[in-house]
């Protein structure tokens, strides 16, 4: 019987796709090896993940389908999908998902002697199961020392295995062990594992027998299949032959370009793949550009510029050079995770935006926000233009803050200087590393984020273009009067905000007046909220502001 080597990649379906990009790029630091189009739908991605050059075995693949239902995990699906480490990296990974704010559980302990494992479990955005698994055997496997922020000795590498959930474990059992040589070499409770080779990382299959659940449902965060390695054409037709001796009718072989594949569901009504280890992802790329421009099949590259203009706008990782900005958080380390030091997501602007195209959105959270919190906000203040939306890096009882505060409306000084020193160094490093124009940067704030943007007025003039300020507060009063003259801000306010009183927003407006400030109070009769008149009045503001000309200063 020729047999399996291992696993040889899984894919996915996913929502937004840069959220996809950020997770498993900048949170996960997989490398982007391949950005291509779904062969049988080209309106579609299909991103690959892995290692430095794509190591069978290490390839995490998604189909991101923006605004995708989310998927139920259930029997006939792979479940969890498993990353191996390296023992000395679990509180490495335990300390990063904590401070990007990734619920996890464990780590907890998994078998006994040589095989006993430690484990994390969490979800990506979209619900995906994922673990990270540290084990002796992931020495063995390849690890991308590219990922910033993350070594060698804490890297990923690759897969340590798959769960697949079944109504019923023994025809599963079969096809795995007789049709595709795997062997059972544990079981724990309803779970049994199966390995081939060594035994070690990416080269185990867990069945976990979960009869009675309701069937699940396919969407985002839903594995579509998982593929076993074949060690070259031979291989994958003589594996062919036993499947279909063994009762499945397995597709013929197609070209998938990277490697040739053959598709079948097992007894379970898992979707089955058998892939070839080669040709490799550098077949149409080098090695040190993997993964920077849409690489077409041939059958699609006359279409290239149609396919271009449906698929949405992603950016990649930042160049290493203007990684200079370093915090004392740990530094940068991602995409739109926490690269140029802080977590953060990024909307480049939509082609063609008039005004918009030049003006980018500083967006910045309230108390218990996060990145995606004010982007519906942004996307309604001026239609097109870019978004940067970075999240507070201060903890108040678990809810993110951009500056500390003693009471309530009482700050911390000490902590809002360097914490806005640091702001306004993300902003610079956002700038050069994204391309924005440096003056088209328009601070939209709530609450807590409306007084570290006039902060950021107070300290840095000349940084932002204009400001939106929504129930803010006097974050300080400078000794050195700031020269904020023709700088135009707008402050929204409540009547009746208990947290953010008028009387403190007069007095910010007043403030900013008399350091040449040009500035709009707008009043609601409501609270601490951001109120439908309040978003139409700075709508109204800003697309007279932005049309107006660039200001001199």
């Amino acid at each position: 019987m020729t047999g399996v080597l291992g696993i040889h990649h899984v894919t996915a379906i996913a929502g937004d796709p840069q959220r996809n990009l950020d997770f498993y790029v900048g949170l996960l630091g997989l490398r982007f090896i391949k950005r291509t189009v779904n062969f049988d739908d080209p309106q579609t991605y299909h991103f690959y993940f892995a290692d430095e050059t794509g190591t069978p075995g290490s390839v995490l693949t998604f189909f991101p389908w923006p605004g995708a239902r989310r998927g139920r995990q259930s029997a006939g699906q792979v479940a969890v999908t498993s990353f191996a480490v390296l023992p000395a990296g679990l509180g490495f990974w335990v300390e990063r998902l904590v401070r990007h704010g990734v619920a996890f559980e464990g780590p907890t302990k998994r078998g006994s002697g040589a095989a006993a494992e430690q484990v994390i479990a969490f979800r990506d955005h979209d619900g995906m199961m994922l673990e990270i698994v540290a084990h002796a055997s992931a020495e063995a496997r390849a690890a991308w020392r590219g990922a910033p922020g993350i070594d060698a000795d804490h890297a990923i590498r690759g897969f340590h295995g798959v769960t697949l959930w079944e109504d019923k474990h023994d025809a599963t059992e079969r096809l795995l062990v007789d049709t595709l040589g795997f062997r059972l070499v544990g079981e724990d409770q309803a779970t049994r594992r199966y390995a081939v080779g060594d035994g070690g990382a990416g080269t185990l299959v867990d069945v976990r027998e979960t009869g009675g659940f309701p069937r699940g449902a396919s969407g985002s965060g839903i594995v579509h299949h998982v593929a076993f390695r074949a060690a070259d054409d031979a291989a994958q037709l003589a594996i062919r032959e036993q499947v279909v001796a063994a009762g499945p009718t397995p597709t013929p072989v197609i070209d998938r370009t990277y490697f040739h594949s053959v598709y079948f569901h097992e007894p379970g009504g898992v979707l089955f793949e058998i892939a070839t280890d080669g040709p490799g992802f550098a077949i149409d790329e080098p090695l040190e550009h993997l993964g920077e421009r849409l690489m077409l099949p041939p059958q699609y590259e006359s279409y290239r510029s149609q396919i271009e203009a449906v698929l949405p706008a992603i950016h990649l990782p930042v160049a290493g050079a203007e990684r200079s900005i370093s915090t004392a958080g740990g530094g940068p380390e991602d995409v739109s995770g926490d690269a140029l030091g802080f977590v953060h997501r990024y909307v480049p602007p939509a082609p063609g935006s008039e005004y918009a195209g030049g003006t980018t959105l500083l967006l910045l959270h309230g108390t218990g926000g996060d990145e995606e919190d004010l982007v519906p906000l942004g996307r309604a203040l001026v239609l097109g233009a870019g978004l940067l939306s970075p999240r507070g890096q201060v903890l108040e009882r678990g809810m993110p803050r951009f500056f500390r505060r003693v009471a309530e409306g009482v700050f911390d000084q000490e902590d809002l200087a360097r914490r806005t020193g640091e702001l306004a160094e993300f902003i610079t490093a956002a700038a050069t590393t994204y391309g924005l124009d440096r003056d088209g940067i328009v601070a939209v704030g709530f609450s807590n984020g409306a007084n570290i943007a006039a902060s950021v007025l107070l300290r840095r003039p000349g940084l932002l273009r204009a400001a939106v300020l929504l129930s803010p507060m006097v974050p300080f009063e400078p000794d050195a009067p700031p020269d904020l003259s023709g700088i135009p801000v707008f402050i929204g306010a409540g009547r009746g905000d208990p947290i953010a009183p008028p009387a403190q927003s007069e007095r910010l407006a007043e403030l900013l007046r008399r350091f040449g400030a040009d500035v709009a109070l707008h009043w609601e009769p409501g609270g601490h909220s951001i109120a439908d008149g309040e978003v139409t009045a700075a709508r109204v503001w800003l697309e007279r502001v932005l049309t107006s000309g660039r200001r001199t200063v």
